[in-house]
């Protein structure tokens, strides 16, 4: 019941904030280095966010979930709020400089350890591999690279929202095989359905750093908190291919001064290889869902 009020609660909102957006001129500033396919969009409302995160936290709250879950969704919210309006401030695409948004990250997730019982050790197929004090530099990656692995994936209209429903719905069903009831997670991503309805192509609204930084941050704390820190690859393959194009990328042109990718991250290299926005939201979601349900199968919740 409270999943269904969840969504048409941010159904009904969504409207609301798109008119309130556009008419305080919150809008998207393009990348000058993207694709000229993405021109058009500049202006566009951002910081869509806002509704999905503060309204999964309000039921949350009722709901009485885990208060370090919503203390990291709105942790990591508050860092994509901020990069979000000073972006809009200085009208321009980048807002917090790279540095300042990485150190906010950091000191969310070292207060987020703080507050967990921290278990050493990571579950890789059953079995447990000690980290020592190495485990807390882990943990603090898994979330930070989480929170900025959905960021990055969050380049096309409903790209970043698909491929969080394609993994985490059924990371929620695995979960509850653990006998972990999570119930904000479901909440989560009610929300973004919702969200979705307004944010596919054509996309009235982007959830903008508030937005990705959250979920990405939340979902990278729910396996820290679960000890389910490695299935994250399997559950969450895109977001994982998404950062790892990055990565080569920089690497290879300041090593060689050669490129991997016509550009990075991934989506953009195919939409440059013709494909349509369409076409790489529909396969790059597939492609996670379909990943997402073969490890539900190697982990025995489905057979």
């Amino acid at each position: 019941m409270m999943l269904a009020v969840d969504f048409f609660l941010n159904f009904l909102l969504y409207p609301f904030v798109i008119n309130l957006f556009r008419k305080k001129q919150f809008g998207e500033y393009i990348r000058k280095e993207g694709p000229d396919l993405h021109n058009y969009k500049e202006g566009t409302p951002t910081m869509g966010g806002i509704v999905f995160v503060l309204t999964s936290v309000f039921f949350g709250f009722l709901m009485k979930v885990e208060p370090v879950f919503l203390l990291s969704i709105l942790t990591f919210f508050t860092i994509g709020l901020l990069d979000d309006m000073t972006s809009i401030r200085k009208k321009r695409a980048e807002g917090l400089f790279a540095k300042q948004k990485f150190l906010f990250q950091i000191l969310a997730s070292i207060l987020i350890l703080f507050l967990i019982d921290v278990d050493t050790s990571i579950d890789v197929f059953g079995k447990g591999l000690e980290l020592g004090l190495w485990y807390y530099i882990f943990a603090v990656l898994v979330i930070v690279g989480g929170s900025n692995a959905v960021n990055l994936t969050d380049g096309l209209d409903g790209l970043a929202g698909w491929v969080f429903l394609s993994g985490a719905i059924p990371y929620w069903f695995f979960l509850k095989t653990r006998g972990i009831d999570e119930k904000f997670l479901p909440l989560v991503c009610a929300g973004v359905l919702a969200f979705l309805v307004f944010n596919s192509k054509p996309a009235k609204i982007f959830m903008g750093d508030t937005g990705a930084l959250a979920l990405g941050g939340f979902i990278g704390t729910v396996a820290v908190v679960t000890k389910t820190e490695f299935y994250l690859l399997l559950f969450f393959p895109i977001i994982v291919l998404e950062t790892v194009s990055v990565m080569l990328q920089v690497t290879s042109y300041k090593l060689f001064k050669k490129r991997v990718f016509k550009m990075a991250p991934l989506h953009h290299h195919f939409e440059l290889l013709g494909w349509k926005e369409e076409k790489v939201v529909g396969v790059f979601t597939a492609f996670n869902l379909i990943s997402a349900l073969v490890a539900l199968e190697i982990t025995g919740v489905i057979g």
